[in-house]
C-alpha cells in the first residue's frame, strides 16, 4: 500500500533551526482533516464500521487475487493445449510434403516413359 503525501513535512531531528520548531508546520495541515480524525476517532460505532469494511476490502483482494491466479492457469493450460495442437500439425505438415514429393517423383517417372 503506497500513501501519498500533497503537503510538505518537515521531520525532527531534534535541533530547532532560526527559533522555529518542526510542530508548528504540522499544525498548518488541513483543519478538516484533524477534525474529521478526532469525530472518527471518538465514535465505536465507526471502528466497528471501519474494521468490517477492511474485512470486505480482505476478501474483496483475496478473490481477486485468487481471479487472477485461475485466470492464469486457465491461460497457461490454453497456451499447452495451443503449442501441442501447433506440434501436431507440423508432423501432419512434413509427412504431407513428403507425400507430395513422392507423388512428384512418381509423375515425373511416368511422364519420362
Amino acid at each position: 500500500m503506497y500513501i501519498f503525501c500533497l503537503t510538505p513535512m518537515l521531520i525532527s531531528t531534534g535541533h530547532s533551526t532560526s527559533g522555529s520548531s518542526t510542530t508548528s508546520s504540522r499544525k498548518s495541515q488541513s483543519p478538516r482533516m484533524t477534525s474529521a480524525k478526532s469525530s472518527i476517532a471518538n465514535s465505536p460505532l465507526t471502528d466497528s464500521a471501519r474494521i468490517e469494511k477492511r474485512k470486505a476490502n480482505t476478501m474483496a483482494a483475496r478473490r481477486y487475487r485468487q481471479k487472477r491466479v485461475d485466470q492464469m492457469s486457465g491461460l497457461e493450460a490454453q497456451l499447452k493445449e495451443t503449442q501441442s495442437e501447433r506440434d501436431d500439425l507440423k508432423v501432419r505438415c512434413a509427412r504431407l510434403e513428403g507425400e507430395v514429393e513422392t507423388l512428384r517423383a512418381l509423375l515425373k517417372a511416368q511422364s519420362q516413359k
